[in-house]
């Protein structure tokens, strides 16, 4: 395997890899990667929460595969510090059930709000003007990540902030690969996860969505703010490839 993979690499040495994020010793993921040999978003977000559950230190939970990491996902043992990070991350999911029962009502209810929301447009058309810019404060802007984030603070969360985090999908994405304001990678999203979607491949993503059902064809279903249904701008469901989507969990 090289020195490090990357997001858009792709071939054997990343087949390789999904294949031991897939049946590695350390932690059994929920869902297993496609064994496609591309480092997409999914891949990404196996490995930074691969790296979480062994033990590396925050400031390494990016998602890049090095060689430490494909040694490890053999089934070398982990160095001391990295083991007791992991049995204290154990611990404290342990300890933090309910708690994590608690993100998951919140989840919950952020779909149930923003399901709610479905049909609102804006008036007039194609002008961004729409009560979730109006609540934002910035004018009319762009506002797909605006009103995922005015549904998770309606739902009482803290990770996300009015006028501040967040209003960009760039934004949102480069703090989740960081762990950072209470959101993270994940490649297997539960309903009402928020997510990225990264329409042309360039690793810059496009579009925020919210992950509602995978349809098990590859695709997934979406709730979208700032999203359009026959040229008409507002709050609609969607279906996109799941290959191409960044989904995180909240912390929160």
């Amino acid at each position: 395997m090289p020195d490090y993979l990357k997001y858009g690499d792709k071939g054997a040495a990343v087949k390789q890899l999904q294949r031991l994020l897939n049946h590695n010793a350390y932690h059994k993921m929920r869902t297993d990667l496609v064994l496609d040999g591309e480092f997409g978003p999914l891949t990404s977000g196996a490995v930074q929460e691969t790296k979480y559950w062994l033990g590396y230190p925050k400031e390494e939970l990016k998602p890049i595969a090095g060689d430490q990491l494909n040694r490890l996902l053999h089934g070398e043992p982990l160095p001391a510090d990295y083991d007791s990070r992991r049995k204290l991350r154990q611990k404290k999911r342990e300890d933090e059930k309910d708690a994590q029962t608690d993100m998951d009502k919140m989840r919950l209810r952020v779909l149930g709000i923003i399901k709610g929301e479905l049909g609102t447009l804006e008036r007039p058309n194609h002008s961004n003007n729409i009560k979730y810019t109006d609540y934002w404060g910035w004018g009319n802007v762009a506002y797909c990540v605006i009103g995922m984030s005015w549904a998770w603070i309606k739902a009482g969360s803290t990770a996300f902030v009015k006028g501040s985090r967040w209003a960009g999908c760039r934004e949102m994405l480069a703090a989740a690969k960081q762990g950072g304001y209470g959101i993270c990678l994940t490649h297997d999203p539960d309903p009402g996860c928020p997510g990225v979607i990264d329409f042309n491949g360039d690793a810059s993503p496009d579009h925020c969505i919210t992950f509602v059902k995978n349809n098990g064809d590859g695709t997934c279903q979406t709730f979208e703010f700032n999203s359009s249904r026959n040229g008409v701008e507002g709050v609609w469901n969607q279906t996109r490839p799941l290959r191409s989507c960044w989904w995180f969990n909240v912390l929160k």
